[in-house]
């Protein structure tokens, strides 16, 4: 075995070929992958050091004998196959972009040369780079200039496309020429599977923080790295509690960089992360700084913890520890922020502002909580918050940052309102797991908002339940004949939850109602005493403690949703106003609804029956029976809202180009006058002129908007058409949808055929289910993907998500895509026509002008009809993609 390192350039010097082995996995990369890579290409070739190079890991290759009379080495890729095709997907795009051009002494026809071998070598011998099966033809179809496909390695060439398209050409090859692998070739007589494993998997790889050490002290003087190491290293350690493991520290920096990049990165890309921010930010060139820095953000971030001490500042701490003891910590990149803007005075309320904030944060933290509502998209939403510009200088902090909160009162995270409250303290599981402290947490919260310096100290305390966790045949007696369902339902609720003495708990263990009581009758806490006041305990006395409990949860972290006014791009002129009242302005169609529903619902609570039905899209509904923020409908595709004000009521708000006719419809219902102005810019057709002006939208996309679902035209020779539905403000689709109204067994079979190839193909993206139903109503299964289409930072991402899908799903089903008979691909029809034909004059045509119109347009001049010339075209196109050996 040798391993030396290596300029990647170099591997693809001379005459060489790698061989990918079948019993490789596939290609996989995805974008994240491809520019994360990139972004390490660009930020190497951003430093000033000459001898500067970027390590991309190991490449591992076993030769194979050369054959007799010499030939071209091949190597077998035992381990580097993403990297290898990735760079040299990333250089076939580099050349296509350069043209004529020349940059830092290379041309196309270079560039190109290094991917090929002599062109008088055998055809399996001219690339040196050699995939298997669908990769191959795909990686193949992408060096001859026509890259497409459904796989990832045609996806990755449209990435790669359009990353060198947005960088510049010079920086990246600069990069790609530092850019440097431990190349590793092994023996004949070596095993690769053993030394794959070996390199993979034995011994215990280095932690993302001990790599961040290493980076940090790798080439400093040696009393440097023992001054950094001893003053500064060990201290972020100490500060953050390290005793067995370095964990801590990975979640210490991982926060950091949350804040500091705005992106909700994982724990194990922490290390590749921080020293390509440190590039950007200029502070790998001095990385003692950057070290103590680190040690200093470390002691705050330790005081969230709770492992570095507590906050000078006591109504701060006291916040503090209430966000330790709920056990949530989504929170931490932003209100680690807010420590340090607080400890530099950044702005000059800075300080006052921080106890305020983080109350704040332990009132939204602790309704959602309450509220039992999802917690997935608090790390974005707190992610988001902690790396935006804060307030200005005249701007009152505390203000600003509540401000900020509220606008998120449409989502998923918003916080919730009081009914929303009421509801989960009635019915959420608040016993076992990570459960068990928060609700610890929240019972000694209220406990101590009761009782003051007088509360016993929460390390003294339990969580006793009230009717045992396993039924007694006294509680079954005591339950009545319905013990099971009342217990099964009620048993690990809050208000069956309460605060004991930890030597009195187990003495109750599951004793009678009737003991209990005496224990209850002679505590010190408030709120286990009350229980003594019940004679029983059943459904009615739950229910009564689940208000009270909630009424003082409320008034503990109460919560008012003031309306704040944007503007800017985002805002849309509309106004409203019930009767002869004062107009109201609304910022979107979707709160307009909201705001009138919940208007409604105060002026008169019987409105509620009045504007209640079956119909999902068009009523009020009960929480009970849909929660906000879950779906709803046939296709459970509408996202039910809570109505403001009112959290026991939801309502679907996103009504189109309805939206004023709705608002006046519920009025009449209620029977009162709404009315309406509007100069309504709807966000979807924006997004939708959008598309088309960033990503040059997809082909056959109208060019004025005609309703929430768009269709393409038609992409083969069956008339199917991509449907893109951009309507749900949640969510995007696209699927492809037969031609023709009659439905058949060749459209089903069809149909059958093209949802198969989306669930092999494009398994990397969210497809949908239920293919049979699909099929049968002429549709293909739809590929998804979530966005908040109201959040204008999200288009870019989400218009260049449709055009990658959309050319995908056409190289699937469109005539470019391979035509499936009995699972193989169709190889009839590719030999090219004769010349003097009339089909080989429209071969000739389409090789001109490459497009089906143009191609179509100058066959008609020739007396050729439109629908021959379009069925040649699609045949001539099946042919560039899967070329007949013998052409």
């Amino acid at each position: 075995m040798h391993a030396k390192p290596t300029d990647f350039l170099q591997l693809l010097n001379g005459e060489v070929q790698y061989v990918v082995p079948r019993w490789q996995r596939r290609y996989c990369w995805d974008e994240s992958d491809i520019g994360r890579l990139v972004d390490d290409l660009l930020a190497i070739a951003e430093a000033d050091r000459p001898d500067a190079a970027h390590y991309g890991g190991a490449l591992l290759t076993f030769p194979e004998p050369n054959p007799p009379g010499g030939g071209v080495p091949t190597h077998r890729v035992v381990d580097g196959q993403q990297r290898l095709t990735t760079v040299s997907i990333l250089l076939a795009c580099i050349a296509e972009a350069m043209g004529s051009g020349q940059e830092g002494g290379w041309t196309e026809q270079l560039l190109r040369d290094r991917m090929t071998n002599h062109p008088h070598r055998p055809p399996e011998k001219r690339r040196k780079l050699r995939l298997q099966d669908e990769d191959e033809a795909e990686y193949r179809r992408g060096l001859q200039g026509s890259p497409g496909g459904p796989g990832a390695v045609a996806q990755a060439w449209r990435i790669a496309r359009r990353l060198v398209a947005g960088c510049d050409v010079a920086s990246l090859l600069k990069g790609i020429d530092r850019f440097r692998v431990v190349s590793i070739a092994l023996d004949a007589t070596d095993d690769p599977q053993q030394i794959f494993e070996s390199l993979n998997a034995t011994g215990r790889p280095l932690t993302e923080s001990e790599k961040v050490k290493n980076w940090l002290l790798m080439g400093l003087p040696d009393e440097e790295q023992q001054d950094l190491h001893d003053n500064h290293w060990i201290v972020i350690e100490r500060q953050l509690g390290v005793e067995r493991n370095t964990e801590p520290v990975d979640l210490f920096l991982r926060d950091f960089l949350r804040w500091k990049t705005g992106r909700n990165l994982g724990i194990r890309r922490v290390h590749e992360e921080l020293r390509r921010w440190a590039v950007r930010e200029g502070m790998d060139q001095d990385r003692p700084a950057l070290c103590r820095e680190l040690a200093r953000l470390a002691r705050l971030y330790g005081i969230l913890t709770g492992t570095a001490g507590v906050h000078p500042d006591a109504k701060a701490e006291g916040a503090l520890r209430h966000l330790r003891a709920v056990d949530i910590h989504t929170h931490r990149p932003f209100a680690l922020r807010l420590l340090d803007d607080a400890e530099r005075g950044v702005h000059e309320g800075a300080g006052a502002a921080l106890a305020p904030t983080l109350e704040a944060i332990g009132t939204w933290i602790t309704r959602l909580w309450l509220a039992n509502r999802p917690l997935a998209g608090l790390n974005t939403a707190a992610t988001e918050l902690a790396h935006r510009r804060g307030p200005d200088t005249d701007t009152d902090c505390s203000t600003y940052w509540l401000a900020r909160i509220r606008r998120l009162r449409n989502t998923r995270v918003g916080v919730p309102g009081d009914d929303a409250v009421r509801e989960g303290v009635r019915t959420r599981k608040a016993y076992g797991g990570r459960a068990t402290r928060s609700s610890f947490a929240i019972l000694c919260a209220l406990m101590e908002e009761e009782h003051g310096s007088e509360s016993p100290a929460r390390d003294r305390l339990t969580v006793e339940h009230v009717m045992p966790r396993k039924l007694t045949n006294w509680w079954k007696r005591h339950l009545g004949g319905d013990a099971e369902d009342l217990h099964g339902r009620w048993r690990d609720r809050l208000a069956n939850l309460t605060l004991s003495g930890d030597t009195v708990n187990p003495a109750m263990g599951a004793g009678s109602f009737t003991k209990k009581r005496n224990f209850y009758r002679k505590s010190t806490i408030g709120m286990t005493c009350r229980i003594a006041k019940d004679t029983e305990w059943n459904e009615e006395a739950l229910e009564r403690r689940a208000r009270d409990l909630a009424g003082r949860a409320l008034e503990r972290w109460p919560w008012r949703d003031r309306k704040e006014t944007l503007t800017g791009a985002n805002a849309v002129p509309l106004k409203w106003r019930i009767g002869d009242g004062p107009w109201r302005e609304e910022t979107g169609p979707s709160s307009m609804v909201l705001n009138i529903a919940g208007a409604l619902l105060s002026m008169d609570p019987t409105n509620a029956e009045k504007l209640s039905g079956e119909a999902i899209s068009s009523n009020v509904h009960p929480a009970t029976r849909y929660p906000p923020d879950t779906r709803a409908g046939p296709s459970s595709t509408m996202i039910m809202r809570a109505v403001p004000g009112h959290d026991g009521w939801v309502i679907h708000p996103h009504k189109g180009r309805r939206v004023a006719g709705f608002c006046r419809e519920m009025g009449e219902r209620c029977g009162v006058r709404v009315e309406v102005e509007l100069e309504e810019k709807s966000l979807t057709p924006a997004f939708w002129t959008f598309l088309m002006e960033s990503v040059g939208g997809v082909p056959g996309q109208k060019g004025t908007w005609r309703g929430p679902s768009q269709w393409t035209d038609p992409i083969n020779r069956h008339g199917d058409t991509i449907g893109i539905h951009v309507g749900n403000p949640d969510r995007l689709r696209l699927h492809v949808r037969a031609g023709g109204s009659r439905a058949s067994e060749t459209r089903f079979a069809r149909m059958r055929r093209c949802s198969r190839m989306i669930l092999e193909q494009m398994a990397d993206q969210e497809v949908g289910d239920d293919v049979e139903r699909k099929c049968e109503r002429g549709r293909s299964v739809s590929v998804g993907r979530s966005w908040v289409r109201d959040d204008e930072s999200e288009w870019p991402a989400a218009a260049q998500w449709i055009r990658d899908q959309h050319d995908r799903l056409l190289a699937i089903a469109g005539d470019t895509g391979p035509q499936v008979r009995r699972g193989r691909a169709s190889r009839t029809n590719l030999r090219r026509p004769r010349d003097g034909t009339k089909t080989g004059r429209v071969w000739a045509l389409a090789d001109r002008h490459r497009t089906r119109e143009a191609t179509i347009a100058a066959a008609a001049l020739e007396g050729i009809k439109p629908s021959t010339a379009s069925t040649q075209y699609g045949r001539w196109r099946r042919a560039q993609r899967e070329p007949d050996p013998k052409v």
